[in-house]
Formats: structure tokens, sequence, C-alpha cells
């Protein structure tokens, strides 16, 4: 029998429902403490159950006066704050439905999007997200919206005739009217579980984002299959700071609203560092940001003297070779101590001197990565899922085990399978309702009802999943060798200068690769009259050691920067559009394999 996840049940079948119960459980006890942008550099404001509890009926006040309620949709473009989830959760107890937007969404996406989920109410940040919105707003308030609430005032010429803009704290600030304690109890317990919980938008990589319609059913699902494996507690502080776009985002901040425990809150990834002043116990994040803390340390590595890097870099080996392969030999084990004196004390110290663990998701970790945080003692919990699946498909465990490249292992309440080309497919409780627009779905579900997640792989001998990439992605060189990218691209961006990579070579006869790299090295590498992609293409294939050859590349690419320095390429998490980027490649792409 497979290896299958532990499940917590929690009691409470909803988010409004798991609010009440922990704030009737732990009133006083601060839930957010939140770095505000709009005053850099002040203390944290601190945001109790109680308060939360009370912001959320103030906040359904005001949408219901507005013609919130069933059937209708609200849509939020604005960076996370505690005010996105008591307009969120506001909405639900009105059992209406909430479209999350990337704040840093364009305005071309926004607008399209915004004519799509026609709202009722809208929430911005400020001027700069609804200026986003504003070319527009007489077709929107055509269609139905009736008010702009905005954390900072709004432009009156930017409003169409009809549409008012509200302050945000004016509207669900604690001198707004709110619901009483008895009709806000009423319209928590008569939210159910198929009832809306969020409609999230997929990245669009490859086309129109799709609209992904999540019931409470299925956040709950997802809740109650990560709390074991990721371990905490009650008495657990995280760093919350995944956009509320995102469906990770939701899910670290669901757990802590049903577990009870606190989250340090930023709005924007500058101010983590402050939130790790407060000696949070975990991170939760997409591996890009641990890959920047492991370059930034890997970097002052290498700038020590000769003799110190060479030794550190071997006690940095040794460290995985005791934490990750087992080894037992003397040498390594006291290496290991060096590195942990040298490095690891350094890193917990900069993570805030708490930290017992990170966990990832969101996009697949290198095994680089993994190996490089569990050498120097900090477990990292790898999760693996999708919005369609609210965020959880499989986990590794914080109590182990866990390995480098292991998606984890499913839920029991998953049934999967995968399909005789390798895809996997999943029926079951943590699925979603449907997307946005029926014709959407159209492919997405066997006829036997399991959805087709386009991800490719294999369960291995204990039960765990491996996911080699997406289906899509999947190449086939003009020889007949087949080839998915996502590892090889993981591989590559592990490896130093690297900072990104994507795989080319559909149709062709071998394997190239398009690699982003650190503006300083390319200076470095001119200055030294080298030519970059001659000079840096054996480090690319170094990093390879363990793919067969048709997989390693035979020519490079170089793009200068980071991907995010890139918005044209990217999506609002990061990931390389594949085809903006081949469009974007042609005349080089022509030129290399031209000869060919």
């Amino acid at each position: 029998m497979p290896t299958r996840l532990p499940i917590h049940r929690y009691a409470a079948r909803t988010l409004p429902a798991m609010l009440e119960h922990t704030a009737a459980r732990l009133p006083d006890k601060a839930f957010i403490r939140f770095f505000d942008p709009a005053v850099p550099g002040a203390a944290p404001r601190a945001v109790t159950f109680a308060a939360f509890r009370a912001g959320v009926g103030r906040a359904a006040a005001f949408l219901r006066a507005h013609g919130v309620g069933p059937g209708t949709r609200i849509l939020l473009l604005a960076d996370n704050s505690p005010e996105w989830q008591l307009v969120a959760l506001g909405a639900q107890i009105l059992r209406a439905e909430t479209a999350a937007l990337f704040a840093s969404l364009s305005a071309e996406a926004a607008q399209g999007i915004a004519r799509r989920v026609r709202p009722v109410v809208v929430l911005v940040s400020g001027a700069q997200g609804w200026e986003k919105l504003a070319p527009i707003a007489g077709e929107l308030a055509a269609a139905g919206l009736r008010v702009v609430l905005s954390g900072a005032p709004l432009p009156e010429a930017s409003l169409a005739p009809g549409l008012s803009a509200a302050a945000l704290e004016d509207a669900i600030g604690p001198r707004a009217p709110g619901l009483d304690a008895a009709e806000h109890a009423a319209l928590a317990a008569s939210v159910g579980e198929e009832d809306p919980f969020l409609l999230l938008f997929t990245s669009g990589t490859t086309g129109r984002p799709k609209g992904v319609r999540l019931p409470q059913r299925a956040m709950v699902h997802a809740v109650e299959g990560g709390t074991l494996p990721v371990g905490t507690t009650e008495d657990d502080l995280g760093v919350h700071f995944l956009p509320f776009a995102h469906v990770a985002g939701h899910a670290q901040f669901t757990l802590a609203l049903a577990q009870g425990h606190a989250l340090a809150m930023t709005a924007r990834r500058e101010d983590i560092e402050r939130a790790l002043e407060l000696h949070p116990t975990y991170l939760f994040s997409v591996p890009l940001v641990y890959e920047r803390i492991r370059a930034g340390v890997l970097a002052r590595v290498d700038a020590l003297p000769a003799p110190a890097r060479a030794l550190a870099r071997r006690a940095l080996d040794a460290a995985v070779r005791v934490r990750v392969d087992g080894s037992r030999r003397i040498g390594d084990r006291l290496l290991a101590r060096l590195a942990d004196r040298l490095v690891g004390r350094a890193v917990r110290a900069k993570l805030g001197g708490r930290i017992r663990g990170v966990f990832a998701g969101g996009a697949p970790a290198a095994p680089a990565l993994f190996r490089f945080y569990e050498g120097l003692g900090i477990p990292m919990v790898e999760l693996y899922g999708m919005s369609e699946t609210a965020g959880l498909i499989s986990s590794n465990l914080f109590s182990g085990p866990r390995r480098a490249g292991s998606a984890g292992y499913p839920t029991p309440e998953h049934d999967l399978r995968f399909a005789p080309d390798g895809e996997l497919q999943v029926r079951g409780p943590l699925l979603f309702t449907g997307y946005l627009e029926p014709e959407d779905a159209e492919g997405a579900y066997t006829d036997d009802g399991f959805f087709r997640t386009g991800d490719v792989g294999c369960e291995e001998p204990d039960g765990a999943l491996r996911i080699d990439g997406r289906k899509k992605n999947l190449m086939v060189l003009s020889t007949g060798k087949k080839v998915s990218p996502e590892p090889v691209e993981q591989a590559i961006a592990a490896a130093e200068p690297f900072q990104g990579a994507v795989l080319l070579g559909e149709g062709r006869p071998f394997v190239a690769a398009a690699v982003f790299v650190a503006r300083e090295e390319l200076a470095r590498l001119a200055a030294a009259g080298k030519d970059a992609a001659e000079e840096l293409l054996p480090r690319a294939r170094a990093a390879l050691a363990a793919f067969s050859e048709f997989e390693k590349p035979k020519r490079l690419l170089v793009i200068p920067g980071a991907p995010h320095e890139h918005p044209a390429l990217v999506t609002p998490t990061l990931k390389v559009k594949r085809d903006a980027l081949l469009d974007w490649l042609a005349p080089s792409l022509a030129r290399l394999y031209g000869a060919v």
C-alpha cells in the first residue's frame, strides 16, 4: 500500500467557521503583525484574532450595503495586508465570490480579467492600482461595479458616473459600523462547504489566464492535509509574504487561522528582513527566495581568501554528505561541524535565530537547493500542488522522510494515477469547482472524472511522487529523443553564476539553453576579453553530470540579469513565459541553429 500523508481533521468545515472557533479560543492573541509599507520603518501593527473577526464583520456590513451577496463577485487588485483578508472573508460570509489578482499585473491584463469577473466592488491599495482599471471604469460601472475601496485617496476624475470611492479606513476601520454578534455568527454558520472561497487565475504562461473557482471545501481539505506534514502548532510564528493572488499565500494564511499560530506579514519583499527580526520559527516561500539566500551565502564564501574559501567549500560539501547522504566518516563529520560554525550559525541567525524549518511550494525546488539547507541542518519541506487542487497534492514530511527532487507523499483524499504518457491525474475533495468560463474545462477531465494536472512524473517504490515537468513543455528533438526541460533548467539555475535557464531544442538536432546571468559576472568576463557563452557552457554542462548527454546543452544564449529584470518575459509569480521568450529570441535562435 503506498504511503500517504497523515490527515488532521478540524471541526470547522469552512474558513468563516475556523475564524469563529479560533477567535473564541484565542481572542487576545496577536494573529498578524503587519509591516505596513505606508508607514515605512514603523513597528509592525498587531491584529488579534478577536480584532480580526470584528473587522470581518465590518467588511461584511459594508459589502452588503453595496449589493454584495450570493451570486455576486468582488475583485481585489491590492497588495497583501490584513484588510485584504478582512474584505475577502467579509465576502465569504455573504457567500459571494472573491477574485484575487496580483497587484503587479499590467493594466491590460487587469482590465481583461475585470471584464470577465464583472465585480460589484473593487479593492485597490491606492491610485496606482486603480489607474490600471480607470480606463474601463464606465464599462465596469455599466456591468455592475458600484464602489471602489481604496487604501489611499483616488482622483475623483478617475471615477465614472454612478461609481463611488470609499476609503478603506472609513469603510471597515474600527469606527465603521459592523454586524452584531448574533448576526455575524449566523452568517458565518450559514456558509457551506461548496460556497465560494476564492477565484484565482492561472499564470497564463501559454495564453489567457484561466479563472479557477475554489470552494470552501477544497481549502479546508488542503489545510487538513498539510497540517501534520509541515509540523506547525499554535506556538509557531511564520513569515507571510506570498501574494494573496497565489494559492500558496492562502494555504499558509488558512493554516495559521485554523491552528491559531501567528504571522509576520509583509506586503513587500524588502520588508522580509524586518520580519525576520521578530524571530520566526518557519518560512513559507517559493524556491526563488531560498535560492537568493543561498546565492548570497555562497558569494560571501567565495569572497574569502583562497585557503579559507577552499576549507569552507569542503566543509559545506561534507555537511551535505553527513546530513543528506548519511556519511558516517569521521572526517566528514568533523568538517560538517566546521560548516555549522562557519556558515550554518550565520544563516540561522540571519533567518531570525529560531528557524526550525523552511517550506517550499509554488514551483519545484532544485535538488542542490534542498541539499544546501538540509546540509546546514535546516529542514526543507517541499509541497506540491496547483491552483486547481487548492495548492496540495503531496508533501514531504517535516518529521521525515524528505529527499531532494521528491514531491513527497500524496494526500489520502486524492485518488491519483499516472496515464500511459506519464501525466498525473487526480480526483477528490481538494479539487476546484470548475473554471470561470466553462470552455476552459475542455479536455481538463477524463471520462471518469479525473483532473488532468498536465504534469508528468511517476510514483516511486515507497509511494512518493516524482514530478519531471509539464507535459506541454516536453521537447522532442529531431533525433526522436524526448527531453523534460524543467529538471535540466533547475540544475543549471542552481549552479553559479546562473540565475535562471530555459531549455531550447524542440524539433532541433540538439539541446541549447537560454541562461540568465548576473550582470556583474558578464562585466567581469567582458573585461577579461572572454566570450560569455563559450566561457559559461562548460559550467552549465558541469551542473548536469547526472543527466544524459542528449539532455545537456551544446550551445548557450546569454541573457543579462535575472528573469525578474525582464518583466515582459515573466508571470507575476516570476515563471518565465516560454512562448514570449522564444518570440524574443527568434533572431538569435535562427543564428544559433543556422549552421545545422
